[in-house]
C-alpha cells in the first residue's frame, strides 16, 4: 500500500465513521440535517489541518522526536480502539441545529484524540501535502456519509465501529513498532 493509503486508512479507522453514525443515530430522532453536516465537515477539517501544519512547533515545544511521538501516538490510538471494542460507540447528546455539527461531530468526533494522533505523527512523518489529503478526504466522506445514512435503526453501525476499533489497534501496535524500531 502506498505512504497515502496507509495515511486515509489511519485516519479513517481514527475517525471510525461507523462510530460517529452510531453516536448520530443514538441522538437524533431523524436525519442528520445537512447544516449540521457542513459545519462538522468544515469545523473538523479545520481543527485537523491546523494539527497537520502544526505538528513540527508541536512536537518541538514538547521536546519530542518523530520516532518517540510515534510511540506515544500509537498508545493513544490502541486505547481508543479497545474502547471501541469494549464500549462501543460514545454517546453524546445532540441537538438538530448547526451547534450540534461543532460539538459533538466536529470535536470531539471528527477530530478526536486518535485522529489528532494520527495527523500529528503522518505529517511529522509524511510531510503535510498527504496528511491535508487524507484528512480532507476522510472528514468529507464521513460528513456526507452520516448526513445520508443517519436516522437508520440499526446495529450495524455498533458492530463495524468495534471491528474499525480493532483495525485502530493494529495500526497503533505498528505504529508503535516502528517508533521503537526508530528509536
Amino acid at each position: 500500500m502506498s505512504g497515502l493509503w496507509i495515511t486515509i486508512l489511519l485516519i479513517f479507522a481514527s475517525i471510525n465513521p461507523p462510530a460517529v453514525l452510531a453516536t448520530v443515530n443514538r441522538a437524533e430522532k431523524g436525519r442528520l440535517q445537512l447544516v449540521p453536516a457542513a459545519v462538522a465537515f468544515l469545523a473538523g477539517a479545520a481543527l485537523l489541518l491546523a494539527a497537520t501544519f502544526a505538528a513540527d512547533a508541536f512536537l518541538d515545544a514538547l521536546q519530542l522526536e518523530p520516532e518517540t511521538f510515534r510511540i506515544s501516538a500509537g498508545i493513544v490510538m490502541a486505547v481508543t480502539g479497545v474502547a471501541f471494542i469494549l464500549f462501543g460507540p460514545f454517546s453524546f447528546p445532540m441537538e438538530q441545529d448547526w451547534k450540534s455539527g461543532l460539538f459533538p461531530l466536529a470535536f470531539p468526533l471528527l477530530a478526536s484524540p486518535a485522529a489528532f494522533a494520527a495527523v500529528l505523527t503522518r505529517s511529522a512523518d509524511k510531510g503535510e501535502p498527504q496528511v491535508v489529503l487524507a484528512s480532507l478526504i476522510v472528514v468529507a466522506a464521513v460528513a456526507v456519509g452520516v448526513a445520508l445514512v443517519s436516522g437508520r435503526d440499526s446495529p450495524i453501525p455498533g458492530v463495524l465501529a468495534r471491528l474499525i476499533g480493532a483495525v485502530l489497534i493494529f495500526r497503533a501496535v505498528g505504529l508503535i513498532i516502528d517508533g521503537i524500531r526508530a528509536v
